[in-house]
């Protein structure tokens, strides 16, 4: 009778264990439940990054960027139509460049824009391609931002792959946009719906 009993033992363990997977949630659940709660906890997670925040405004933003200009620490980015910040202090394996620029609501920041790039990518380079640069950006960012709510894992149809981190009202969105770059978005959960009410 005992050993009959051991040897339904497992059995049901795999099937506790299968149920247990089964209830927890994740990519995209696991964002709206994550989401909800952040945003009801009425946390502000208003940082940014080198000195920047959501609720900045625009002739603040633009005399921080000058500052750190003269510091020579930003300069015009691509196509002059965003601030380069060049990233060789060992932040990531390799030298790279960070180009940003913010979208803002009330003349205030609510939005920030950046992608990231090896300087030294070229088709023959494959490990300064994107999908490097995307494991390197993801631990940078774990230590620019430990703390609060991880990263998500989210599959998308359109965007493949993206890893989102919500603390409060900050949303943190990175993927790769192509070979070469890698995109990190930062939103204001709080703005951002309430210009959706708006709308």
């Amino acid at each position: 009778m005992v050993n009959k009993y051991w040897r339904i033992l497992p059995v049901l363990g795999f099937v506790l264990i299968a149920c247990i997977a089964c209830g927890k949630k994740e990519g995209f659940d696991l964002y709206k439940e994550v989401m909800d709660k952040e945003l009801q906890s009425g946390k502000q997670a208003d940082s940014l990054f080198l000195g920047m925040s959501f609720g900045m405004t625009s002739k603040n933003f633009f005399l921080h960027c000058w500052e750190m200009n003269k510091k020579g620490l930003f300069t015009d980015g691509q196509n002059n139509t965003s601030v380069l910040y060049k990233l060789n202090h060992h932040e990531l394996k390799h030298a790279a460049s960070m180009n940003f620029y913010p979208h803002f609501y009330d003349n205030k920041i609510y939005k920030m824009q950046t992608s990231f790039n090896y300087d030294g990518w070229a088709p023959w380079n494959k490990h300064l391609s994107s999908d490097s640069l995307l494991t390197d950006v993801l631990v940078l960012y774990r230590k620019w931002y430990p703390g609060g709510s991880p990263f998500i894992r989210i599959s998308d149809p359109q965007k493949g792959v993206i890893y989102v981190k919500l603390d409060g009202n900050r949303r943190i969105t990175v993927g790769q946009y192509d070979e070469i770059h890698v995109k990190v978005d930062y939103t204001d959960l709080v703005i951002e719906q309430k210009i959706k009410k708006v709308e």
